[in-house]
């Protein structure tokens, strides 16, 4: 008697990470962004996006990821207007 055993793809708990042109693509697409991502994108820490969607008044605009809790996605026009002034050469208006 043998025992075979298949192999199937790793479970994973949420998303896997995406690329910066996946993100990139995704925002392009109006797509909202777990705060994890766009720190990806303004390559800052995921504590800075959520120092900044804390500040009173918030530093970026969120919501609330229906029925996931307190899980939070930011606004794509507040996380445009971050990559460009993180983007723009300085001396340049």
């Amino acid at each position: 008697m043998s025992i075979t055993a298949t192999v199937g793809p790793p479970a994973t708990i949420g998303t896997m990470a995406r690329t910066v042109e996946e993100l990139e693509r995704a925002l392009d697409a109006g797509e909202w962004l777990r705060p994890a991502d766009v720190a990806e994108l303004l390559g800052v820490s995921k504590s800075t996006v959520v120092r900044m969607l804390n500040a009173d008044p918030p530093g970026l605009r969120f919501r609330r990821k229906a029925g996931t809790g307190r899980h939070r996605e930011v606004h794509p026009e507040d996380v445009r207007r971050q990559l460009a002034a993180r983007r723009q050469v300085h001396g340049e208006q």
